[in-house]
């Protein structure tokens, strides 16, 4: 391997090293260390395993305006977050043409994060994926939803594998988002320290209990008229942040038929 790649490599490792420590002390400080950020609500599928299937009412369809992007980028950027940034929520990020500029302010802002696009990859192709990449995305979680393998999705696997990895549907362990999607009914007592440690805010700017509430019946205030870290601090949001890392059965109706591991999404 020569010389400047191992410079490159090395680089990149120490980047990460000390992004990975400002994490752990961002987490003592403010606990929060994840977001999905839904920059539009639409999705180009309709899986039965979610809300986008037709057999759920459907909600309203929009896109987040790039001034509140950015002032939610703002604002974590004045907290000195590194954690992951997630553009997504129940939909395809990658339908969102302004997505490169929405990334490459992100990255402006925030040197140290770590920017990763889940995606069903249907509009994927290797220049989207460099245009990206040299915006300032760090990695590619890309799911394929048909049965059969796509040979595009194992080239560009192959080509780039530091920056992006594809898993087969199948191969995907899927939650019940709170009780509503298979109707398990499990009642499990486990904590959950998702809601204390993941912001997830939708295309309206509210920030949410957590990425099972499709249609916002939690929600804590709204990023176009408060301030992130007043919402994040909002007495409520508290108490029941609390409560679930004791036991989910302490939560809404949503938490107590939940199946997700709750851990902290590190």
């Amino acid at each position: 391997m020569s010389a400047p790649v191992w410079g490159y490599l090395f680089a990149i490792l120490k980047l990460e090293v000390i992004r990975k420590v400002k994490l752990k002390l961002q987490y003592r400080r403010i606990g929060l260390i994840s977001t999905n950020i839904e920059t539009i609500s639409m999705c180009n599928r309709k899986c039965e395993f979610c809300f986008n299937h037709p057999r759920f009412e459907s909600r309203e369809q929009g896109e987040m305006s790039a001034e509140t992007w950015k002032s939610i980028m703002d604002q974590l950027a004045g907290l000195k977050f590194c954690g992951r940034i997630g553009p997504h929520f129940y939909n395809e990020p990658l339908l969102d043409k302004r997505l490169p500029d929405l990334i490459n302010y992100t990255r402006q802002v925030m040197p140290y994060c770590w920017i990763q696009i889940n995606s069903n990859g249907d509009y994927l192709n290797e220049e989207l994926l460099l245009k990206l990449y040299n915006k300032g995305v760090n990695y590619f979680f890309i799911t394929n939803y048909d049965e059969d393998d796509k040979a595009d999705f194992n080239l560009l696997a192959a080509k780039y594998p530091a920056l992006i990895s594809v898993v087969k549907n199948s191969d995907m362990w899927r939650t019940d988002r709170g009780g509503e999607i298979f109707h398990k009914e499990k009642l499990l007592s486990s904590s959950c320290r998702r809601p204390a440690t993941q912001l997830v805010v939708n295309w309206r700017g509210e920030v949410l209990l957590c990425c099972m509430d499709y249609y916002a019946k939690y929600s804590f205030g709204n990023l176009n008229n408060m301030k992130l870290f007043t919402i994040w601090n909002n007495d409520e949001f508290l108490k029941i942040r609390e409560k679930l890392k004791l036991s989910r059965q302490n939560g809404y109706s949503i938490c107590q038929n939940c199946d997700d591991p709750g851990a902290i999404p590190w």
